[in-house]
């Protein structure tokens, strides 16, 4: 059951969607962001650090079995991609509120894994962020079921592999559980400068900056010794 915070936030998120315009609120295909090859390669490297060092499940209030797109192998290459390719469509898609794309920011970039046998789908949310993209990794016939699902359009959305969904963060939407397989998706939530807060560390990088403070500390007073 979802608490009384997620409640009031999922109600917002709803109101949004119906008070918005419908060019505004309604989520946008963007096709081929990614091409097969950079899909695959980047699915590689999540499923070879997956089984190497595990996956996290680092969003607290949605939790996801997710990794950081910084840390997978090409992860640089990936993140510029999307800023290259995603950004100027949202200006496009919703208006120039939206964009331009220079004045950007990614807030997280992570790649999901949904399992029919273990966390299949998210239940409905808001996004922590202004923007949001959803853009699937698996190849055709790997899974059945999920998409991004928009109660106010009475749309689910399942691209192909490389295709993207974006959308408005603050518009209320669910993962829709998956039936079969495993689904992998590349999310980006993206912020423009100076409308949003940057967002607090991840656990694992707070925790590795807490370590970088006290080696740096610890260096000083060696060095004033």
């Amino acid at each position: 059951a979802l608490g009384r915070s997620a409640r009031a936030q999922a109600a917002i998120g709803r109101g949004i969607a119906l008070a918005l315009p419908p060019n505004v609120s309604a989520p946008r295909l963007l096709r081929g962001l990614l091409s097969p090859d950079e899909c695959a390669a980047l699915l590689a490297a999540a499923v070879a650090h997956g089984e190497a060092h595990g996956w996290g499940s680092l969003h607290r209030k949605y939790p996801t079995v997710d990794l950081p797109v910084a840390k997978l192998r090409g992860g640089g290459a990936v993140v510029s991609a999307l800023q290259e390719r995603a950004f100027p469509a949202f200006g496009r898609f919703f208006g120039e509120a939206y964009g331009p794309a220079d004045a950007l920011v990614m807030r997280d970039c992570f790649v999901a894994k949904y399992e029919a046998g273990g966390q299949s789908g998210l239940a409905g949310h808001v996004d922590a962020s202004l923007l949001s993209l959803v853009m699937t990794l698996s190849p055709p016939g790997e899974f059945e079921g999920g998409g991004t699902h928009f109660e106010h359009a009475g749309r689910t959305l399942s691209p192909p592999q490389g295709d993207a969904v974006l959308f408005l963060g603050k518009v209320f939407h669910e993962g829709r559980p998956i039936t079969r397989g495993t689904r992998f998706v590349l999310v980006a939530l993206v912020d423009k400068r100076g409308t949003v807060a940057p967002p607090p560390p991840r656990p694992d990088e707070a925790a590795a900056g807490e370590a970088a403070d006290s080696a740096e500390a610890a260096d000083s007073v060696e060095r004033r010794g």
